[in-house]
């Protein structure tokens, strides 16, 4: 009995040594496969080394319309057409001519299901809340079957817009379509977790998304709320995580990049905090961040802007907040510019400056103990954020949103240090995704100066 009790609290010792923080390293894999091939060594060489922690499917707007079995994404025409008002008619015709164009018969659960085992990813998954089916169930069947885990179900993509209402979609209709969902995947697994979807803040007084919000935080048969996060620092016409229109500023490059710069540390020290403590206390439960980006725009696209706010992103939430218990960067490939890592247009891989950064930071999502996270503010628009393991300091990260170059000699005895810049927030990467890059191993006190514009690694002896 005593040997049992000893290996019960070896077993808790293990279990509480797991990092705790690593679903926050996440990607979405919207149109991925479509244009990306995961029997492709190359492609697949960098999301290993990006190792990602968990992948979200089928995706966004595409997660609304997915049906399982079919070819590609299983689009109805007629399904998104009764409840679409928006343009992803179009858009969906012409996903469904390119899955035609390369030839692909087969669902793309199957090519999901290879990127996460060759990942070992954990699995976040999207359900059509249009349909009476059990697709849902078929696609955590499948998981199961090839021993993938199963963070959580989400209970449709961004069903508060407009383009939805305008077709005659309420909270009553989401509520009745969720119930019964939730019922038939509990009945099944009763420990799979259950996210919601929760709508934007801001509105003034009865706006359809506080009495949205109002009425599903009365409710209790759900796990987790759904938002998404992304960063307007342009000023224009935005829609649904992109920019529609753009107001030009400046004629001049850097003082314009330095107004979105000042709007987006705006948006990560104050904002995105704000927003995530108004959505804990009206619903109380953990929060997962499913989209997360720069609002999309060609104009900040693959720039070091761009990358120095998904490595502050991620650092930020990571640091200061434990309401938010997973998070999925949109997104990992497709052929647009703005927001995927990988682009493939013509056949073509490329890299965008995103890459990086994200691997650098993904190296403390994939160690295994109690992480702890502090921020530091070393000089103005500079920011150390420090990574104790097991109350022992082991990296630190520098993200130097600044101008000026620091002198780094007071603090370093290291092991390793990476720092990835460019000249100008501006500036973007070539299609390797390459910054210019400076590394030194086995550091004893030797003077190394923090470059301007910059995300650096430190990782201590």
């Amino acid at each position: 009995m005593r040997c049992l009790f000893i290996l019960m609290i070896l077993f808790v010792k293990l279990i509480s040594a797991q990092n705790e923080k690593s679903d926050l390293f996440g990607f979405a894999t919207s149109n991925s496969f479509i244009y990306c091939d995961v029997n492709d060594s190359i492609f697949m060489q960098y999301v290993k080394d990006l190792n990602p922690r968990v992948l979200r499917f089928p995706g966004g707007a595409v997660g609304n319309y997915y049906h399982y079995g079919k070819p590609g994404y299983g689009f109805d025409f007629e399904e998104i057409q009764k409840y679409d008002a928006g343009k992803f008619l179009k858009r969906a015709k012409g996903l469904v001519r390119d899955i035609e164009r390369r030839n692909h018969y087969h669902n793309y659960i199957q090519d999901f299901i290879t990127l996460t085992k060759s990942t070992n990813s954990k699995v976040i998954l999207v359900a059509n809340m249009f349909i009476d089916n059990d697709d849902i169930l078929h696609m955590i069947k499948d998981m199961k079957k090839y021993n993938i885990e199963i963070v959580g179900v989400e209970l449709g993509s961004e069903l508060t817009n407009r383009y939805f209402f305008q077709k005659g979609y309420t909270i009553e209709d989401y509520v009745k379509s969720a119930k019964s969902i939730t019922k038939k995947i509990r009945n099944y697994d009763p420990d799979i977790k259950i996210g919601i979807v929760a709508a934007p803040l801001g509105k003034l007084g009865n706006h359809r998304h506080n009495r949205w919000n109002s009425v599903l935080s009365e409710l209790d048969f759900y796990d987790a709320i759904i938002v998404h996060s992304y960063a307007k620092v342009i000023k224009g016409k935005d829609q649904y995580g992109q920019m529609i229109t753009e107001e030009k500023e400046s004629d001049n490059q850097k003082e314009l990049f330095n107004i979105y710069k000042t709007r987006t540390l705006d948006f990560l020290l104050y904002d995105l905090h704000d927003e995530i403590n108004v959505y804990y206390d009206l619903f109380n439960r953990p929060i997962w961040i499913t989209e997360w980006n720069l609002q999309m725009s060609k104009t900040t696209a693959n720039t070091m802007l761009q990358s120095l706010f998904v490595a502050s992103y991620l650092l930020e939430i990571a640091s200061s907040s434990d309401y938010v218990s997973l998070t999925t960067y949109h997104n990992l490939a497709g052929r647009d510019y703005s927001g995927s890592i990988f682009n493939n247009h013509n056949q073509e891989l490329s890299i965008h400056s995103t890459y990086y950064p994200l691997r650098m930071i993904g190296e403390i999502f994939n160690i295994n103990g109690d992480i702890k996270i502090n921020r530091n503010n070393i000089a103005e628009e500079v920011f150390q954020y420090d990574i104790s393991i097991n109350n022992e300091l082991r990296y630190s990260y520098i993200i130097n949103w600044a101008n000026d170059r620091i002198n780094l000699d007071e603090m370093l005895s290291a092991k390793r240090y990476n720092s990835y810049y460019f000249t100008n927030l501006y500036d973007k990467s070539n299609d390797l995704g390459c910054f210019l890059t400076e590394e030194h191993t086995d550091l004893e006190f030797e003077k190394v100066y923090l470059r301007e514009y910059s995300i650096s690694l430190i990782e201590f002896k």
